[in-house]
């Protein structure tokens, strides 16, 4: 089975490795054999260039000795304007898989550029985003993520962002809401709750 990391490098600089360790160290101890995760400060290479990048570090644990691939590439955000409700069936995707089948075969369903993925009811994710909501007092974010991403968590660490539990009822009571990851911190991709549209339901 094979895994990603998907790491922030910014002028030459990892951000958030420690977190991403974590991430690591217990994916490791759930689905593999070997005893101890590869160390990210001794196998990523030292980079001494502007600019943002994105670091892909996948990993096989499949065999008894787990094989390590990494890419480094400009870092281009995409650009989302629109976001479609999707109500999706129960699936695990709470550790970083590569194989994104699920996740990908719900956004190709959908006309906008991104969705966010309700299950019950509860709001999860978007296709590649955690999800935070702003009510012009604080933001929140959805206590039901498919996946607790390494930004989400530091911000829940520094009390940036507080968790809730939401529905896509609970939508129309905020202004915005912001699409984050690795690569985006919160605030940099914003997208109006007026343009999120009304759920459909995935079969």
């Amino acid at each position: 089975m094979r895994f990603i990391e998907s790491i922030l490098l910014k002028d030459g600089q990892y951000h958030h490795l420690e977190l991403h360790q974590e991430r690591i160290n217990k994916t490791y101890g759930s689905y593999s054999s070997v005893k101890y995760a590869p160390n990210l400060l001794k196998i990523l290479p030292k980079q001494d260039t502007d600019g943002t990048k994105k670091v892909r570090v996948i990993y096989n644990l499949e065999n008894e000795v787990s094989d390590i691939d990494i890419s480094i590439s400009t870092y281009v955000p995409r650009e989302i304007k629109s976001i479609e409700l999707v109500e999706a069936k129960s699936f695990d995707y709470s550790y970083k898989f590569e194989d994104r089948t699920i996740l990908n075969k719900l956004l190709s369903g959908s006309s906008a550029d991104d969705i966010i993925i309700c299950i019950d009811g509860r709001i999860t994710d978007g296709s590649y985003f955690n999800l935070a909501f702003w009510d012009e007092r604080k933001w929140f974010t959805p206590k039901t993520p498919l996946l607790n991403g390494v930004r989400r968590q530091q911000l829940l660490n520094t009390q940036k962002i507080t968790e809730a539990s939401l529905t896509k009822d609970d939508i129309p009571s905020f202004q915005k809401v912001s699409l984050i990851n690795a690569m985006l911190d919160l605030g940099q991709l914003e997208v109006p709750t007026s343009a999120i549209s009304t759920s459909r339901t995935d079969d």
